[in-house]
């Protein structure tokens, strides 16, 4: 898993930083006509280079499908330089082709400005799905239609990943981001990457569908999309009480940075996700939350969730009962069981864990271990539904009261501000004292290792780590664009 990691990391730099003069032949646009006279040419092959002279261009509509680069040589589309090329009006973006780079673009809306209803597609005009094709280095701000709803990007195909790119001043309804899943048989992946991009400043809709990223939909929720949204940063996405919709199977969301979010991660639909390494900050924002449960054998581990706001749907951590067997296909909400709620901390929050009865009581049931639970606003584990399915085991909690009957450490961790985090003191209640559990953690959330035995209660190890920690809060400088500086959170 770890040199496959390596070498798309190794991949994704090669493509943001390659230079069109290392392609076999490199060709000068300015116009979606010349990019489309040159594919129906023939004269474009594997590993070229297209390059789009700098400028201001209004309607652009570039359909781009015909000929495709391989694994080893891509074609690449980019900027002259990063961020020069900036499309205005209703300019849009349709790619049906495989292994091409799409990079340096800027698709930017303007005041009374009318934009394209989703600036870029994973697919042609003709309906072809792209495959592996990478997004890179673009941003996409302030863009609105004459609609009442807008889709900024739609995602098709398989293999396809966005990645450094920017995204801000959504103020309409309809998903930023979303992943269309519909054409896939049952049991057939999508595999897309969504990583080291910036969202920022979706303004508060009302109704649904206004995630920031959202993947499928109700019905898709049993197809095992397996993508991959990890290392991003998340800052005042308002849109709705869910910034992040899994409506799939076996999804990944790792190591990203959520701020002043009024809203959750949410596992909507769908089974096996794995939650790993996730921080969540409230900054003083309203009803911003954490993680949100829905239906069955998910892994949420080493989470750190800190000063959030929510109560209800934005609690810190909340699992719901549902009324639908986990399996089926009903767009209501299946019940939780098999989950893994382990090493997660959950610290000065306004509602800490809530079992919420909302859309069903059917008892979850799972295992809730080594959890780190301190906050004085009480209860700790709110309980409007049973929890006695679920195994409390090596949870320490501390400050206002427990609140349910749930077995707990209760001591407290003496936390205290370090790196940018609350950690426990290293000789206090937390270390040395989770509880030895089937699945193991191996990692804390700064991605040291824990010991085999003896590790601690919570997100991060702070007695027994091995090695240099390689995770950390990211900053808006650490994502995003080359040519736009994200926003950080504000000093409110």
């Amino acid at each position: 898993n770890i040199p496959m990691r390596a070498l798309w990391v190794a991949t994704c730099v090669l493509f943001l930083f390659a230079n069109p003069t290392d392609a076999q032949q490199s060709f000068n646009v300015a116009s979606a006509d010349e990019v489309e006279s040159l594919i129906e040419s023939g004269k474009l092959s594997a590993g070229d280079a297209i390059v789009w002279t700098a400028g201001t261009y209004r309607d652009v509509e570039l359909d781009l499908v015909g000929v495709d680069g391989t694994q080893d040589q891509p074609i690449t589309l980019q900027a002259e330089n990063p961020g020069s090329v900036v499309l205005k009006g209703e300019s849009q973006f349709k790619v049906g082709a495989q292994h091409w780079v799409i990079k340096g673009f800027h698709f930017c809306g303007v005041g009374g400005e009318t934009n394209a209803y989703n600036a870029f597609q994973f697919r042609s005009n003709g309906g072809r799905s792209a495959q592996n094709v990478t997004l890179t280095d673009c941003a996409f701000t302030n863009l609105k239609t004459g609609n009442e709803t807008s889709k900024w990007v739609l995602v098709y195909g398989r293999s396809n990943v966005i990645d450094r790119c920017h995204f801000s001043g959504k103020d309409s309804k309809g998903a930023l981001v979303t992943v269309e899943l519909g054409y896939l048989d049952i049991d057939e992946t999508a595999e897309h990457r969504f990583t080291r991009n910036y969202f920022g400043k979706f303004s508060p809709q009302r109704g649904t569908d206004n995630e920031t990223i959202r993947i499928g939909s109700s019905e898709d929720q049993n197809k095992p999309a397996r993508c991959f949204v990890a290392e991003n940063y998340f800052v005042a996405c308002d849109g709705e009480n869910e910034i992040i919709s899994s409506k799939s199977s076996y999804n990944v969301f790792e190591r990203n940075t959520f701020r002043q979010c009024n809203g959750a991660l949410v596992l909507r639909h769908g089974h096996h996700a794995r939650v790993e390494g996730n921080y969540f900050f409230g900054d003083g924002a309203k009803d911003s939350g954490g993680i949100r449960v829905v239906d069955s054998h998910h892994l949420i581990v080493n989470n750190y969730m800190q000063d959030l706001t929510g109560m209800n749907w934005n609690a810190a951590f909340s699992i719901l009962g549902g009324k639908q067997t986990s399996g089926r296909n009903g767009n209501g909400y299946q019940s939780v069981c098999g989950i893994m709620v382990m090493h997660n901390s959950i610290l000065n929050c306004n509602r800490s864990f809530l079992l919420n009865d909302a859309k069903g009581s059917k008892a979850p049931a799972g295992i809730v271990a080594n959890n780190l639970i301190v906050s004085l606003s009480g209860p700790l584990v709110t309980e409007e539904m049973s929890g006695a399915k679920l195994q409390w085991v090596g949870n320490l909690m501390h400050g206002a009261t427990i609140g349910a009957g749930v077995n707990a450490i209760e001591r407290d961790p003496e936390l205290k501000m370090s790196r940018g985090l609350l950690r426990p003191d290293p000789d206090g209640a937390a270390a040395d004292a989770a509880v030895t559990c089937d699945v193991k953690t191996s990692t804390d959330i700064d991605g040291q290792s824990r010991p085999k035995s003896k590790a601690d209660i919570g997100a991060d190890e702070v007695s027994g780590a091995i090695g240099e920690a390689s995770s950390r809060p990211l900053v808006p400088a650490d994502v995003g664009v080359s040519f736009l500086r994200g926003e950080g959170p504000s000093k409110s």
